[in-house]
């Protein structure tokens, strides 16, 4: 099975294509979309919309694998504009007919690393190990993708070696 690992942003969201093998698993892309502030919100989710249809059309994924919100009291307005990218995602994973499973930001780094807690590094570490990446992600929020979908896998029964 492939999972589309998301972590989920207006300015940049971070995917990941990720396929559970008999033995292991292997990456097959990642990466941000990115949008422009200039742009309103509404052409900036469309964006994203369509990447990730696009995403879905060309890799089939059964899984869209997506990072539960963390709202910050300090910043409702990015608590609202994230609950709009989650929701746009959600939106184009539903209409193409793939399941969307949500993971809190600590449960995928206590499974890829042991500790709920870990920093940024270590999980880059840990999915590098694990999916045997020759090239790095440049963006963490490809990474925190690549986790997502290695973690979900795990969590679907698909993934042993986490």
């Amino acid at each position: 099975m492939i999972a589309l690992g998301i972590d989920p942003g207006l300015a940049a969201t971070g995917f990941a294509v990720v396929e559970a093998l008999p033995r292991g698993s292997q990456a097959h892309d990642w990466g941000c979309i990115k949008t422009s502030p200039r742009l309103s919100n509404p052409l900036r989710l469309g964006l994203i919309y369509r990447h990730v249809c696009q995403l879905i059309t060309r890799w089939s994924p059964g899984l869209v694998v997506i990072e539960e919100a963390f709202v910050d009291p300090k910043y409702p307005r990015a608590a609202l504009q994230l609950g709009e990218v989650r929701g746009t995602i959600s939106v184009a994973a539903n209409n193409m007919e793939v399941e969307v499973f949500e993971l809190k930001p600590s449960e995928v780094k206590q499974a890829l690393t042991g500790r709920g807690l870990a920093a940024k590094e270590q999980v880059q570490v840990a999915v590098s190990r694990i999916l045997r990446l020759t090239t790095q992600p440049t963006s963490h929020h490809a990474t925190d993708a690549l986790a997502l979908a290695l973690t979900g896998l795990s969590r679907k029964g698909l993934l042993s070696c986490i």
